[in-house]
């Protein structure tokens, strides 16, 4: 069983190149979906989260509204630590079990996707990395289409994370989402058939 991380910059195309390694056969763990998990209304995050930002944050069914969470947090790196700071080590542990539930199923090839993968030294303990670059101008068209930030916002959302060069300097594995689906396929096509070649190389 190998475990292997896949990251990128905000809008680069995580989600997308996840899903064609999830069609070649990798069993996929999504950071994301882990982190809404652990703050549904009543677990213990969602306690330290209400306590820590007010119940303001919260919607009619006392699930955090994550748009109101996100502007409070990137307008505030302190709060922004505080929330990592509760969230974070409870992701690391639910992201842990999966791999283990994951591994009993005899999944071969287990792909943790994480934004801040880099950021949360999770490469230290997952190898081989993927990211999923893009040039800027590509990157910043994507964050006002998709959603629909102003200039000053995707300035804010880009700091926020560790930049795409020096991610680059720490990834096993570069895929370039500058052009069509079919060229990004092929990327993935490639780098699957690489972590395949590395999977049976351990094998001997």
């Amino acid at each position: 069983m190998t475990v292997i991380g896949l990251t990128g910059g905000i809008a680069t195309g995580k989600s997308t190149v996840a899903a064609m390694l999830q069609q070649l056969g990798a069993r996929i763990i999504d950071a994301d979906a882990l982190a809404r998990e652990i703050v549904e209304p009543g677990k213990e995050a969602w306690q330290e989260i209400v306590s820590a930002f007010g119940r303001e944050i919260l919607r009619a069914d006392q699930s955090i509204d994550r748009e109101k969470l996100r502007k409070q947090v990137f307008e505030d790196q302190q709060a922004r630590k505080r929330l990592e700071s509760i969230t974070h080590p409870r992701i690391r542990t639910l992201a842990q079990q999966r791999i283990q539930q994951l591994a009993a199923e005899g999944a071969e090839i287990i792909v943790y996707v994480a934004p801040l993968l880099f950021e949360n030294q999770a490469h230290l303990w997952l190898r081989p990395v993927i990211l999923v670059a893009c040039d800027l101008a590509k990157q910043k068209r994507r964050l006002r289409d998709r959603d629909k930030l102003t200039e000053g916002q995707i300035r804010q959302h880009l700091k926020a994370q560790m930049s795409l060069a020096e991610k680059r300097k720490l990834a096993d594995f570069i895929i370039e989402n500058n052009g069509s689906v079919e060229e990004l396929k092929k990327q993935v096509q490639e780098v699957w058939e690489e972590l395949r070649r590395l999977k049976i190389e351990d094998r001997r």
